[in-house]
């Protein structure tokens, strides 16, 4: 791979389909490492308190947070598709907002799913601790 640095829109329209493929999924790669190394490592420093509600609990949050990502790719990868096809047709302003807006919706989205999680926690929590044996 050519260790010179690539515009963007060389990156987009004149660069091979590789070059343009591993310059842009290491970084998501890494990143994605990275969010798996904070939770094992949070798991790690809970599970050495030796008290298995709170690891049960760092458990529990798991689908939580994959909830979390799903609602932020979701209009991530919406706004993605539409500036492609944008960049493919020169348009940079409808580029610019498309960014933009799927960058905003899913701020809100995940604000208004942190709400109804704040909302609704001691509901959802005591009814898992009557149906478990931790109750």
């Amino acid at each position: 791979m050519n260790q010179k640095k690539i515009s963007r829109e060389e990156l987009f329209e004149k660069a091979p389909v590789w070059t343009a493929i591993f310059s842009l999924t290491i970084p998501m790669i890494i990143s994605s490492l990275v969010a798996m190394i904070y939770n094992l490592s949070d798991t790690f420093f809970v599970g050495v308190l030796n008290d298995s509600v709170q690891n049960a609990a760092i458990t529990l949050t798991a689908p939580a947070m994959t909830l979390f990502y799903g609602i932020t790719n979701l209009f991530g990868i919406g706004a993605s598709s539409l500036m492609s096809r944008s960049m493919g047709q020169k348009d940079m302003e409808t580029v610019k907002r498309a960014s933009a807006t799927g960058l905003y919706l899913g701020l809100i989205g995940a604000m208004l799913l942190s709400a109804i999680t704040i909302l609704f926690n001691t509901p959802a929590l005591t009814q898992y601790c009557k149906e478990t044996t931790f109750g």
